[in-house]
């Protein structure tokens, strides 16, 4: 009996310590790295309890603060009351100067970062991006995600909007419209068409560039379309006025919300449609990592996607159906292949 006892309380103790081996092979993150990408089952416990002690995040957006961020920004410290965003906004073009020179100061102020490719690619080539792995991930079309070689993803697109023929439908019927990228070389829209002269234009250069290549571009620049050094939104305006029948440089987005209004606008595809997407990131030098993550996993959520789409945004999440489907285009890969678009952009359209 005493050597059966024994044998119990040996094998207890080698249970004990075999368990306490395979928890403590879990490792506990301490730095923001090892936080990112931590996926231990206490991963929301972890966070909550550390979001508690950092009391904030620090959140720089290019998105529309009416139309989403505020809402999601205010459903989230809902969700986590002892949360309070600081929301800092600015256009994409004015975020990546400031974010540069905070990072040669060595003033690591923003925790989570959402903008549009351009701003993701130059954070990426400066190394000031640290991957993140979320429960969320998973819900994303794949698409959406910048992987990173190491594991997790460098960035993850919760919202976009998506470049078409935006049209008065007073003045012009669907059926009249383009159906194609070729479509647009037909001698009765020569001169008669409205295009963005400014990012939205050179996407949607890239992606015809892309899908058809540069001579094809280069009979395009020839049917001499209208060129406005203004925004994508001030040219669904001209096409809302009438000075337009139509744009192939207009936002389904812009044209949601107008049409919401009682404006006399719709939208129809090109494919494949480039996407401006709103993707999120991580800073490699996070002041308040706990509560950058939760609110990086909430963007991702439905409850984030169901408010985008709300707004007239293309929502990435597998459960939240889209407004339109269409062939979609992410966009640029590389800096070197947006230089190349501005490039071509420059040289074919504002330059001539």
């Amino acid at each position: 009996m005493k050597r059966t006892g024994y044998a119990l309380v040996f094998a207890l103790v080698i249970v004990l310590v075999l368990a306490g081996t395979a928890m403590g092979a879990q490792k506990k993150p301490t730095t923001v790295a090892e936080l990112a990408l931590y996926q231990g089952a206490d991963w929301q416990q972890i966070l909550e309890e550390g979001a508690k002690k950092e009391g904030k995040l620090v959140f720089y957006t290019s998105g529309i603060l009416k139309q989403a961020v505020r809402p999601v920004v205010d459903a989230f410290e809902k969700k986590y009351p002892y949360i309070k965003v600081e929301i800092w906004r600015a256009s994409s073009s004015k975020i990546m100067p400031r974010v540069l020179e905070e990072y040669k100061a060595g003033r690591h102020l923003f925790d989570a970062l959402e903008s549009t490719q351009a701003t993701h690619l130059s954070l990426r080539e400066a190394g000031m991006v640290q991957p993140f792995s979320s429960p969320n991930l998973t819900h994303i079309e794949e698409g959406a995600l910048v992987k990173a070689p190491g594991g997790g993803v460098f960035s993850a697109a919760f919202r976009g909007s998506g470049i078409g023929v935006g049209y008065h439908t007073k003045l012009i019927t669907e059926d009249q419209l383009p159906k194609t990228y070729e479509d647009l070389l037909d001698p009765k829209w020569k001169g008669k068409m409205a295009i963005a002269g400014s990012s939205t234009g050179m996407w949607w250069i890239g992606t015809m560039l892309e899908t058809y290549g540069e001579d094809f571009v280069k009979r395009i620049a020839k049917q001499d379309f209208d060129i406005h050094v203004v925004s994508a939104r001030a040219i669904v305006d001209m096409v809302i006025s009438g000075e337009y029948v139509c744009s192939p440089t207009v936002y389904d987005s812009h044209v949601i919300n107008s049409k919401n209004k009682g404006a006399p606008v719709n939208w129809v595809p090109l494919e494949p449609v480039h996407l401006n997407v709103g993707q999120i990131a991580l800073s490699k030098h996070a002041s308040h990592p706990h509560a950058a993550l939760l609110f990086i996993d909430f963007e991702l959520s439905r409850k984030s996607a169901e408010i985008h789409k709300t707004a007239g945004y293309n929502p990435f999440h597998k459960d939240v159906s889209a407004a339109k489907t269409y062939k979609k285009f992410f966009g640029a890969t590389t800096l070197a292949q947006v230089e190349r678009w501005n490039n071509l952009f420059n040289r074919l359209f504002l330059k001539k």
